[in-house]
């Protein structure tokens, strides 16, 4: 074939017969160009041989890299560490927390202490399909980098972020050379990648790395960068996407991806109702299939959330393989019981807030029987500011209001127009100048000490229209699993009661509104809120809800 499908003509792979998806395929009445290592990554991974010199010293380098990492790898964690040097691509599977981002950041640092050791400098590429994911990765890299060099490495290491010209510098946290794609630094990037004087970290989406590369006459594509290719939550990446990354791969390069494909997918234009072991899913579900044979690590140890945040997901989405290494995390805050000072005037006090924000009721729904709305929602905009606001309070002056939302806490929605109501409220309460409301999408790789999720819609007729997506049992997967150690769910009795036409939409909304019915039951009774307009003009500004959760005493 000519190109990877979806990669705008980035370079051929090729795949002689083709295959049920079309992959492989060349032009009609031509032979396509097999493009190496990229074709045996992507159609035959599992006879890749590694050099023996990285096989033979990924116990050497572990034990190098151990006394840097701020926690010690538990066993599967290590056992991925190895894998990176004594397979060529090897994969690292594991639920929300597990630590696959510390994981592949240890990786990282450890081919760097390798490289040294030898005394033959790598280039190693840090990717993934969104700029969160890869400047998460960036960040616990910068930070192992710093522990390496404060502890005497000798060997220089430059960690660059190429982006478009137009696009966002890293935040003032990822202390990494920023490089505008067409910018003459670019250039010279490229060309020092090329013939390496010292190891070279590279971080980009595949549209700016092969346009960085450059094409030849036929598209194909000139640079041969990467002796490591490390991709993060490669279930949002698109196979195709990973095989554009495949094509800048050196001769005998690794490749590592550490996904969870029961967590958010990569969105498509399109509906396959046959995903060819994957390959119209995502690189992740793709290249774990039988067929392909990929080593595969599991992590199961949850470093993340609660037992009672982890409960549910533990037996809905992980077959009980997923356990909380701090089971009883508690929100480590005083929530008042009445109106704190400084509580805005723009927002109604209520002694609803402190029932929800609970420390001892560690998972919490609030639900209602207003209906009418859709993409926006003023009576869970209202709750759910509120609920940020006596946080804020709670907390006191003890950090500055970027810290409070990169740590605390973390709002998700489905829709934008919610994030943006919700966005608005708090900042006309003169508590946050920059409030972060975000959709689920945004959050996937991330945890909080708080979440509270605002689903919006309350309207059947809505419903029914984007079932597939509101109900979608990963979007709750990772909204949930998000929280460290309280999460607050607000949704309408229109989206709870709703009941699917096709079978298989009903059985996937059934995790959601099963963990509402049935794993929150512990608590239940009723609970008084303010409206927020939410009743007709004319009646009492309040809303009788229905308030259900887990105690901390119940598991």
């Amino acid at each position: 074939m000519t190109a990877a499908p979806g990669t705008s003509g980035g370079g051929a792979i090729g795949a002689g017969g083709g295959s049920a998806a079309g992959v492989g395929a060349g032009a009609a009445g031509t032979v396509p160009r097999r493009t190496e290592p990229a074709f045996s990554f992507m159609f035959r991974p599992a006879k890749l041989k590694p050099a023996r010199e990285r096989a033979d010293g990924a116990e050497v380098t572990l034990r190098t890299v151990l006394p840097l990492l701020p926690e010690a790898l538990n066993p599967e964690q290590a056992d991925a560490f190895r894998r990176s040097f004594d397979r060529r691509m090897s994969l690292v599977w594991g639920p929300p927390g597990t630590g696959k981002t510390t994981v592949l950041a240890a990786v990282v640092l450890g081919w760097l202490a390798h490289a040294e050791r030898v005394g033959r400098p790598v280039v190693i590429g840090i990717g993934s399909s969104n700029w969160t994911a890869i400047d998460n990765l960036l960040g616990e890299v910068l930070d192992l980098v710093s522990r390496r060099s404060a502890r005497g490495a000798a060997a220089p290491v430059l960690i660059s972020r190429v982006r478009s010209d137009h696009g966002d510098p890293p935040s003032p946290e990822i202390a990494v050379e920023d490089v505008p794609r067409t910018s003459a630094r670019a250039g010279a990037l490229a060309r020092e990648m090329a013939n390496p004087s010292r190891s070279v970290v590279i971080a980009g989406t595949w549209q700016q790395l092969s346009k960085l590369a450059g094409k030849d006459r036929k598209g194909h594509p000139t640079a041969r960068w990467l002796d490591l290719l490390v991709l993060d939550e490669a279930s949002q990446v698109k196979t195709a996407a990973a095989a554009a990354y495949f094509l800048l791969l050196r001769e005998g390069a690794h490749v590592v991806l550490g996904g969870d494909d029961r967590q958010l997918g990569p969105v498509h234009e399109f509906k396959a109702q046959e995903t060819f072991d994957g390959l119209l899913d995502c690189a992740f579900t793709y290249l774990r299939s039988e067929r392909l044979a990929v080593a595969t690590t599991k992590l199961v140890v949850n470093y993340r959330t609660n037992a009672e945040i982890a409960g549910w997901p533990k037996v809905r989405f992980y077959d009980n393989e997923y356990e909380a290494h701090f089971p009883n995390q508690r929100l480590e805050v005083a929530v008042p019981r009445s109106a704190p000072s400084g509580w805005p005037a723009a927002l109604p006090w209520s002694d609803a807030w402190p029932v929800l924000l609970d420390p001892e009721l560690p998972v919490a729904t609030l639900t209602y029987a207003a209906s009418g709305y859709t993409q926006a929602n003023p009576f869970e905009a209202g709750v759910v500011a509120a609920l940020a606001c006596l946080l804020r309070l709670a907390r006191g002056e003890t950090e500055d209001e970027a810290t409070f939302w990169r740590r605390r806490l973390g709002i998700v929605t489905p829709h934008r127009a919610q994030a943006a109501r919700i966005s608005q409220l708090l900042r006309d309460t003169g508590l946050f100048a920059r409030p972060r409301v975000a959709t689920v999408d945004a959050f996937q790789g991330q945890g909080r000490d708080v979440i509270l999720a605002s689903y919006a819609v309350a309207d059947r007729d809505f419903v029914r229209a984007e079932e597939e997506f509101i109900l979608d049992p990963r979007r709750f997967n990772v909204s949930l699993t998000r929280a460290r150690q309280k999460y607050v769910v607000v949704a309408s009795d229109a989206l709870l009661e709703y009941l699917p036409a096709d079978a298989e939409v009903a059985r996937i909304a059934a995790h959601l509104q099963l963990f509402v019915e049935d794993y929150c039951s512990g608590v239940d009774r009723p609970l008084t809120v303010p409206s927020f307009g939410a009743v007709p003009a004319g009646r009492a500004d309040l809303l009788e809800c229905r308030l259900r959760g887990v105690r901390a005493a119940a598991l």
